[in-house]
């Protein structure tokens, strides 16, 4: 059994669907398919649940923890941790408006410098920055925070929401990103990059905050991702793992149960990236036209496609026979539109 996660795959895209390139494998699954509801609208909630993860609606995923799990080989994660990721916030009017990205995206010696400022600043505190790659950071904490937060690719773009975070340690944590951005400001990476007319990193957008849980069911023999939290999740069950561009739809995987992190797609649209979007699209129609024909052969008994739009598309031989469906990708955009 393999499981597909492919967040972006039904949108949203800001193109009619009859300008779509073709995409016949895609079609005829998607169109054959059983659908099964998930009600997970994200690939990180999807990424857990395949891995036995329960998450409560009322409190953030834990997906920090496991994310630097995946990043720092030779650490594991103790206590309390949080995404900290750096971005720029506009004023508009009488708003915020947040920005991170390619655009954004701090260097080596950047990251360096204001993780060292942010760590001197507030040691007393309690609070240790660290950042494994230049553009995804993490908090730790010494104690647990209650905090609810909203990850970073739904407000990007947008006007900083005022009502986040909520839960009893809000009205303190806003204080503190206050005196980050106020501390950031000041900075001399921030003078230099002013000179060179590139966007300040005026602060931190902190979620998905937790630690690393307990394990429980059966998780995936095998994980292909390029993502931290896809790395973190399979050494934290001691499963194998490679990378997208490491593995081939041709070769089998170690164990029965599969699970592969397609992210190009929404990677592209989070950049608002359309060809970018269309080239993943097709290259995931390449993929699965070789898993449908190992389908067809044997060698696989099913595929579990999720968009991350709450429903999963689940193939097996005896649905590929269904050859009078024709909903492919295009009827499933215009359904979820």
């Amino acid at each position: 059994m393999l499981n597909l996660i492919c967040p972006g795959l039904l949108g949203p895209i800001p193109a009619a669907p009859e300008t779509l390139p073709k995409v016949p494998a895609i079609d005829g699954l998607l169109a054959r398919a059983d659908r099964i509801p998930t009600g997970g609208h994200d690939a990180a909630t999807a990424l857990l649940r395949c891995f036995g993860v329960s998450t409560d609606p009322e409190r953030d995923a834990p997906t920090a923890a496991m994310s630097l799990l995946g990043e720092a080989s030779d650490e594991w994660p103790v206590g309390f941790w949080m995404h900290a990721d750096p971005v720029h916030l506009r004023p508009d009017r009488d708003r915020l408006l947040l920005f991170s990205g390619t655009g954004v995206a701090p260097d080596r010696a950047e990251a360096d410098a204001l993780v060292a400022l942010f760590n001197s600043h507030f040691a007393a505190d309690g609070l240790r920055l660290t950042a494994p790659h230049p553009n995804r950071w993490y908090l730790g904490s010494d104690r647990e925070l209650d905090l609810r937060t909203e990850p970073l690719e739904r407000v990007l773009g947008g006007p900083v929401p005022l009502d986040l975070p909520s839960g009893a340690d809000a009205r303190r944590w806003r204080g503190l990103m206050n005196e980050v951005q106020m501390l950031f400001y000041g900075s001399e990476v921030n003078r230099l990059r002013e000179q060179a007319r590139r966007p300040a990193i005026s602060g931190i957008w902190t979620w998905g905050g937790g630690m690393l849980p307990e394990r429980s069911g059966e998780p995936p023999d095998a994980v292909v991702g390029d993502d931290p939290l896809s790395a973190g999740l399979a050494r934290w069950c001691g499963g194998a793992h490679r990378s997208l561009e490491g593995w081939s739809p041709q070769e089998p995987l170690p164990g029965c149960r599969h699970l592969v992190l397609w992210d190009r797609l929404g990677a592209a649209l989070l950049e608002r990236d359309l060809d970018g979007w269309s080239t993943a699209l097709l290259a995931l129609d390449a993929t699965l036209a070789v898993l449908e024909a190992r389908i067809k052969g044997g060698t696989l008994d099913e595929i579990l496609i999720d968009p991350c739009e709450g429903m999963v598309y689940r193939v097996t031989r005896s649905a590929l026979r269904r050859f009078w469906r024709r909903d492919g990708l295009a009827q499933c955009l215009v359904r979820g539109s």
